[in-house]
């Protein structure tokens, strides 16, 4: 009894630290719980035509851990502070400056860039 009471404990507890509706299907008809925004992909077609519900992209000077956190203007700074898991939102790179992906930068492509390190330039697009 004592077991099967601390296994009820564990699942009750695990469910409070998920969000309600995180991941949840949604679309033009289907509204995510609150806090939470339809986040739809885009693909070489545009935006699908379902998203999930996700947390909101986060606006300059909030923290991030990606790029994809940010607002569609914005950049994580964890990509050029090497060894650094947590970062801010920041604006994109100009020109000429050091990126890790097309999205670091204002002109959006990041040339030379490994993916694995901070080995791109930012570069107009041709």
């Amino acid at each position: 009894m004592r077991r099967m009471m601390m296994s009820w404990l564990c699942v009750g507890v695990l469910n409070l630290g998920c969000a309600e509706g995180l991941g949840d299907s949604c679309d033009a008809q289907t509204a995510c719980p609150d806090d939470l925004v339809c986040s739809f992909p885009s693909g070489d077609d545009g935006p699908a035509p379902r998203g999930i519900c996700d947390y909101p992209l986060r606006a300059e000077g909030e923290a991030c851990t990606v790029a994809a956190e940010c607002e569609e203007a914005l950049t994580c700074s964890s990509h050029f502070t090497p060894g650094d898991r947590y970062g801010t939102c920041v604006k994109q790179r100009a020109d000429g400056e050091v990126c890790f992906e097309d999205r670091d930068c204002e002109g959006g492509t990041c040339a030379g860039a490994s993916g694995t390190a901070l080995d791109g330039v930012c570069a107009a697009e041709d």
